[in-house]
């Protein structure tokens, strides 16, 4: 048995993205292997109380919360002006008072393992701190955080036009940020990357040239019994409602696929616009927040999930979901999204081609071996469990 401290910028009931549930799934499928893990991460709660470590158990995972001194929480944003932002980022880069914090932390507890994920809320200097500490040094990219303040690598206000484009030349400042971020995490052990391009994106941006690699797949959280036996003329789009999502070409594709229904899921700021495309758009439904057992229920009624998305995404959870349930995926071809979909699970398009999306979802449709795709789906699923991603972890652990 080994004792595992996984580290996280926020962690649950605190959520602001995928991260977060994939390190508590993580320690909750550590447990039931006997090792003894813990979750150090913040507190939004703003006190001289918070600035030091209180213990709390959340859903039978001992968690451990400070508050690292800066202009606020991560899950109440970054500052409304540039130059809050930039205040912000800066005091969670180098944050002296919690890489003090995490270094007592872990010089008390002694851990074997530290398996550090999103750095930024808690600070990337905790890094150092765990690479200071005698431990094995293990970090996993859920995106391109430690290389754009945006996490996303897409430009927009400095864009011609206003246009969302994948950032291939960072400007000045974020170059800075950059290396920044690369002194301050230290040297870890092994790097870890849910796809390959993630792995990629970071080398060529100056990260881990000299430090093992290793990508692993996202485990699948809930298998389905079954595969459905059939699907109605529809599709579906889960996730976060950003522009980066691709949702607009998800909408012009809907208005030259009229014999197909578009079920949109999801909130967030573009859910004006989707809200818009509902009352205009005769063969689009925008059910808004869904609940868990809906959204399986919607999987398994669906001929596909869509992925439209303009960002290159690591290796988006929405595509493990739905093969669980034995549901094809038709994604972008862009980021980690390719490693995941395939023509025999699904397919891809051209990103923001509203003509090759909606040419796609036809085939898919009305032309493919539907059974056939939901078998493959499925089948993947099967082959990439939480079980299955718990012992690749463990080899990068050493135990």
């Amino acid at each position: 048995m080994a004792t595992i401290c996984l580290v996280n910028g926020v962690y649950p009931p605190d959520v602001f993205g995928g991260a977060e549930n994939y390190v508590h799934r993580t320690a909750r499928a550590l447990q039931k292997r006997g090792h003894d893990v813990s979750v150090l991460t913040t507190t939004s709660e703003v006190s001289r109380r918070s600035l030091r470590i209180q213990k709390e158990i959340f859903d039978g995972v001992p968690v451990y919360r400070f508050y690292p001194l800066n202009t606020s929480h991560r899950t109440d944003g970054t500052g409304e002006n540039v130059v809050m932002k930039a205040l912000w980022h800066q005091f969670d880069t180098i944050n002296p008072h919690a890489k003090r914090v995490v270094a007592k932390f872990l010089d008390s507890q002694q851990p074997d393992i530290v398996h550090s994920n999103n750095f930024m809320g808690i600070t990337a200097s905790a890094g150092k701190a765990i690479a200071e500490a005698d431990v094995r040094y293990v970090h996993t990219l859920h995106d391109y955080s430690l290389i754009c303040p945006k996490s996303n690598l897409l430009r927009e206000l400095t864009a011609p036009d206003d246009e969302l484009q994948i950032c291939n030349s960072p400007p000045v400042p974020c170059q800075m940020y950059s290396k920044a971020k690369d002194r301050m995490i230290g040297k870890p052990d092994v790097v870890i990357g849910p796809s390959q391009h993630v792995i990629d994106e970071h080398r060529k941006h100056g990260f881990f040239s000299d430090v093992s690699t290793a990508c692993i797949p996202h485990g699948v959280h809930e298998l389905a019994n079954s595969v459905p036996d059939s699907a109605e003329d529809s599709v579906l789009f889960v996730g976060k409602h950003l522009r980066a999502k691709g949702l607009d070409t998800l909408f012009e594709a809907a208005k030259t696929t009229p014999e197909v229904d578009f079920h949109i899921c999801g909130t967030g700021p573009y859910d004006g616009r989707s809200k818009k495309v509902e009352s205009e758009v005769a063969n689009v439904t925008y059910h808004g927040y869904v609940s868990d057992e809906r959204l399986q229920s919607f999987r398994r009624e669906v001929a596909a999930a869509i992925v439209p998305s303009i960002w290159m995404e690591n290796s988006p959870l929405t595509i493990y979901e739905s093969f669980a349930q034995g549901l094809p995926v038709i994604g972008a071809d862009i980021g980690g999204i390719p490693e995941l979909v395939s023509e025999h699970r699904g397919g891809l398009f051209a990103p923001e081609d509203e003509t090759d999306l909606s040419n796609s979802i036809s085939d898919l449709v009305f032309e493919s071996d539907l059974e056939r795709l939901r078998e493959n789906a499925y089948e993947w699923a099967r082959n990439h469990t939480m079980e299955d991603h718990i012992e690749d972890l463990l080899d990068c652990y050493r135990l």
